[in-house]
């Protein structure tokens, strides 16, 4: 069995609860919040593409939302024209399912409810728009879509098709340090290279993370009080983890641990550092999680 598989549902569940944090304290701008988190390289142009404002109020984002909760393939005809015969043939069963979950949202004011939802719609978007850019033009979409128009006025950019990033270039290194229970710790040794389901493991269990790009780097922003003794590996006291992760520059200042095992490249890192922490004091430059 594949080490490094992870359960497609335990991966949502974990994201989902990650947007949630980010979101639930905002004012505004909840969809566009999600949807960065989600795809910050192509969020831009996916909220530009679906109107979506980065000011707009709780109330209105999830009256967006609603159709995609009520009924995503009836009220949507985006792929009304170019659905294959063999999905055409699964509309009728699909609209009868969400049935039900139209009638879950229809009533809906607490506002947790109302945050799950356009979290869902959060994860529906990024498809849709990567599916519509290869069925045809979006000049063409906008005219026989019930997707709504973009509010910033005076912007009217073409929109070039989703290139996956190519570059002939190595990706810098980056060094990761996160502050988690010694419990984690059994079986790590400084020197030692761990795969990447083990890196995301680790980052999965951080209560406080922090990554640059340079040894240099950390050693001005960590001031952390390291213990001479022992890790105490049935301990649930916190340690302090250092690792060199190649080509890992695209995790350097993220600022989530989802954005971090998102960005991780595949392959080994190698630990830097591993010590017993005095107390907590220190932290100031980490991002508690």
């Amino acid at each position: 069995m594949n080490q490094d598989y992870q359960d497609p549902l335990e991966i949502y569940q974990e994201q989902f609860k990650e947007i949630y944090a980010a979101i639930k304290n905002r004012d505004r701008g909840y969809l566009y919040e999600a949807i960065t988190y989600l795809d910050p390289e192509n969020s831009e142009d996916i909220c530009h593409y679906f109107g979506i404002d980065k000011n707009s109020t709780l109330d209105n984002d999830f009256k967006f939302c609603k159709p995609f909760l009520s009924s995503p393939i009836k009220d949507l005809s985006i792929f009304e024209h170019f659905l294959l015969k063999e999905i055409a043939k699964m509309k009728e069963e699909a609209e009868r399912q969400v049935v039900e979950l139209a009638n879950f949202f229809a009533p809906v004011k607490d506002p947790s409810v109302i945050l799950t939802g356009i979290i869902i719609v959060a994860f529906i978007l990024p498809a849709l728009y990567f599916f519509s850019q290869k069925l045809q033009p979006r000049r063409k979409l906008n005219k026989t879509t019930n997707i709504r128009q973009p509010q910033v006025k005076g912007r009217d950019r073409s929109l070039e098709p989703f290139k996956p990033r190519v570059t002939g270039l190595p990706r810098k290194p980056s060094v990761l340090c996160l502050v988690l229970s010694s419990r984690q710790f059994s079986g790590l040794n400084p020197g030692l290279q761990i795969p990447s389901s083990r890196v995301k493991e680790l980052i999965s269990s951080a209560s406080y993370f922090l990554c640059d790009g340079s040894l240099q780097a950390i050693d001005q922003k960590v001031n952390l009080n390291f213990s001479g003794s022992s890790i105490n590996f049935s301990s649930e006291e916190y340690a302090y983890i250092q690792l060199i992760i190649p080509e890992g520059e695209g995790m350097i200042a993220q600022e989530t641990k989802y954005s971090l095992k998102k960005k991780l490249p595949d392959g080994d890192a190698k630990i830097n550092k591993i010590a017993r922490l005095i107390n907590l004091d220190g932290l100031e430059n980490f991002i508690c999680a």
